[in-house]
């Protein structure tokens, strides 16, 4: 198991959080950042929408991967990202 799940606080867009982890006495921060994307440039069809989403992440800040896609929200659909930073301990 390499996920686990932890409550964070609500974010906003272009936020990121800050998790500390420590795993066999090393510690490692996980940082997370949330984005919110519009959808529907892509059109009114699911496929057109899917392939707009797929583009966006993509094309996303190199050094961070998707961790989760959320529930779309009208025409938002929020999407979050993890970057892992160094060992610190």
């Amino acid at each position: 198991m390499n996920e686990i799940c932890i409550h964070v606080p609500s974010l906003r867009e272009n936020q990121t959080v800050d998790v500390e982890v420590t795993v066999n006495g090393k510690k490692q921060i996980m940082s997370y950042r949330v984005e919110s994307f519009d959808w529907t440039i892509g059109g009114r069809e699911l496929t057109g929408r899917i392939e707009r989403l797929r583009s966006l992440i993509e094309g996303y800040e190199k050094g961070w991967e998707l961790a989760q896609i959320g529930v779309p929200d009208g025409d938002l659909v929020p999407v979050m990202f993890r970057k892992r930073e160094s060992v610190l301990n």
